[in-house]
């Protein structure tokens, strides 16, 4: 029996955490763009092309992270890419918050800012683009709405095999939206909630 623990603590010396769900996704960086406009500093937003997943729905520009970025240079590549400007008009400021996204993969927010940008976009991504003083947001709070993420459990799943059966008390994850109703339309989802964490910091 020694013998086996002493090879078991050779063979794992050294051993990390694992994780043993990884993500469904993979991991995302968006842009959270800030320029100068006629009302002050401003938060820029996209809203998505019809033609794309979630079309229509306000978002900060963003996608994948390839094998080897970091979030930052994914967020200037993609902002690069869907505002149609060189990455050198993209100053980076600081990384800002990590969430899970709708997709299981974190999503992580990068605060930047767009120097000599003139309202360009790639209309196979964008169907328009606009922007939101940061004095709006002041004076303007979120709708805050509570919600319980439970699991949904297939119908043979073996509930004979678990103390209590379907009475078993199953956990939920307590979660909460964000909604800012704006006159470019409804603010929600994880920009939402990545614009509030945001907002928290500077206002």
């Amino acid at each position: 029996m020694k013998e086996k623990l002493s090879l078991l603590r050779e063979n794992l010396a050294g051993h990390h955490v694992e994780r043993i769900q990884p993500p469904h996704a993979k991991p995302s960086a968006v842009l959270i763009p800030l320029l100068e406009t006629e009302a002050g500093i401003s938060i820029l937003f996209e809203k998505r092309s019809a033609d794309v997943r979630q079309g229509g729905e306000i978002c900060f520009p963003g996608g994948r992270i390839e094998k080897t970025e970091r979030p930052a240079e994914t967020s200037v590549r993609e902002t690069s890419e869907e505002l149609l400007i060189p990455e050198e008009q993209i100053e980076v400021i600081a990384p800002m918050h990590c969430m899970p996204g709708p997709g299981g993969g974190d999503v992580t927010s990068v605060l930047g800012i767009l120097h000599d940008y003139h309202g360009t976009y790639a209309e196979a991504e964008v169907a328009e683009v606009f922007t939101i003083p940061l004095s709006w947001f002041a004076e303007h709070p979120p709708l805050i709405h509570k919600a319980r993420m439970q699991a949904e459990l297939n119908e043979d799943f073996p509930y004979h095999l678990i103390p209590g059966g379907r009475s078993y008390p199953m956990r939920s994850i307590p979660r909460r939206f964000y909604f800012y109703e704006t006159e470019h339309g409804v603010i929600w989802g994880m920009t939402a909630e990545l614009l509030f964490h945001f907002l928290q910091e500077i206002l």
